[in-house]
C-alpha cells in the first residue's frame, strides 16, 4: 500500500450536462498529498482524504448506449458525491477512456486508504439505483415529518413562526441536516473490497499499468 509521495497522475474528462444543448463541463482530478484536487471549469478545490467516507466503483455494459463498457466511481463525503467516469464527451460523442480511468483509480484507491483507513470501498451494484435511493427515501420520510406539524396546531404555529422569522436559513439548515444524514449511510448494492485486492470486473487488469 502506498505511503510515500503522491503519484503525479491526472485524470481529465468532459462530463455531459443533462440538457443536450449544454456543452458540458471539463473535470480534472489530481492526486495530491493532502487530498484530491478537483478542477471544474475554472474552479479548483482540494478535497482532503479524511473527508471521504465511501468509494463505490461500477461497470455498465454500454449495450444500446455507448457500445463499450463504461467504468465509473462515486466518491462520497459527508455533504456531497463526486463522480468519475471512463466516458469522455467530446463534440457530443462519447469517447472511451478506460485505460486512463483504470490507471488513475489504481493509483488513487490505495493512496486514499493509506491516508484514510476508515474509507469504505465497495464494488458492483446498480449505480442508478444507488443514486435514486436518497431521493426516494426523502419522498417516503417527508410525509412523516409534515403530518405531525399539520395535525398538532401548536407545533404547526411554532414551525410557521420559525419559517416567518428565519425564512430561507431555516429551510436551508433542514435540507443540509437531512442531506448529511443520507450521506452518512452506505448507499450501495455492491460488495466490499480491499485496496490491495482490486476487483477485476470494475478495474480490468488489461487496462492497469503493466497489465496483460
Amino acid at each position: 500500500m502506498q505511503t510515500d509521495d503522491p503519484p503525479t497522475y491526472r485524470f481529465t474528462a468532459k462530463v455531459e450536462k443533462h440538457h443536450k444543448s449544454s456543452p458540458g463541463i471539463k473535470m480534472a482530478y489530481v492526486i495530491d498529498a493532502q487530498g484530491l484536487s478537483v478542477t471544474q471549469g475554472r474552479s479548483v478545490k482540494l478535497v482532503p482524504w479524511t473527508s471521504f467516507r465511501f468509494l463505490h466503483i461500477h461497470v455498465t455494459s454500454g449495450v444500446g448506449t455507448t457500445g463499450f463498457p463504461v467504468y465509473s466511481a462515486r466518491l462520497r463525503t459527508l455533504f456531497k458525491s463526486r463522480e468519475l467516469s471512463s466516458l469522455d464527451w467530446q463534440g457530443g460523442k462519447g469517447l472511451d477512456q478506460s485505460a486512463a480511468y483504470v490507471q488513475f483509480m489504481e493509483e488513487l484507491i490505495p493512496f486514499a486508504v493509506a491516508r484514510n483507513p476508515r474509507l469504505r470501498l465497495r464494488c458492483g451494484g446498480d449505480p442508478m439505483m444507488e443514486a435514486a435511493i436518497p431521493a426516494a427515501l426523502t419522498l417516503l420520510i417527508a410525509p412523516f415529518i409534515l403530518i405531525p406539524i399539520l395535525i398538532f396546531k401548536p407545533l404547526g404555529a411554532l414551525f410557521a413562526g420559525w419559517t416567518k422569522a428565519f425564512g430561507k436559513p431555516t429551510a436551508g439548515a433542514f435540507i443540509m441536516i437531512f442531506g448529511v444524514v443520507l450521506n452518512m449511510l452506505p448507499w450501495s448494492t455492491g460488495k466490499l473490497f480491499k485496496a490491495d485486492d482490486l476487483p477485476i470486473a470494475e478495474l480490468p487488469p488489461r487496462y492497469r499499468r503493466g497489465g496483460i
